[in-house]
């Protein structure tokens, strides 16, 4: 009877843990799927980080909306995730800390440089649209004496 007790527990740990990994998509060790016929893993996690720190706040703040990164992300097929904390310029970031960064993820090659290249015309875009546009320097209607 402790045989049944043990395996009927061991049963209902192992659908537990399966639940658990289909969540986390996860792919045990032991699995066979996902894996080539030498037992190497075929799955492969891109990566690449863009600092944005530098960049005027009207050109940071077009590529760390919600609505751009959920655009970029949904046409590129990667996820972007903004990291890091702003630095003023010419200041140094902190020990252990990184200055402003997107961080761009995906298992395919491709999709993160569809979004590098995207965020990377949306900076340039916000970068020409301050260059064109006037800004008068302290020119107001009135003087103060």
């Amino acid at each position: 009877m402790t045989s049944q007790q043990t395996i009927s527990a061991k049963t209902v740990a192992e659908q537990l843990a399966e639940k658990l990994n289909a969540k986390l998509n996860y792919q045990p060790k032991g699995d066979e799927d996902g894996k080539d016929e030498d037992g190497l893993e075929t799955l492969k996690k891109y990566e690449e980080e863009l600092e944005i720190n530098d960049f005027p706040q009207q050109a940071r703040w077009r590529v760390t909306s919600k609505e751009a990164l959920a655009q970029i992300s949904e046409y590129s097929e990667a996820g972007i995730t903004v990291r890091g904390t702003f630095y003023p310029t010419g200041k140094d970031a902190k020990d252990g800390d990184r200055k402003l960064y997107l961080a761009i993820e995906s298992t395919n090659e491709l999709a993160v440089s569809k979004a590098k290249a995207e965020i990377t015309r949306l900076i340039k875009e916000e970068l020409m649209k301050l260059q064109t546009s006037y800004h008068p320097s302290n020119r107001g209607r009135y003087k103060v004496l």
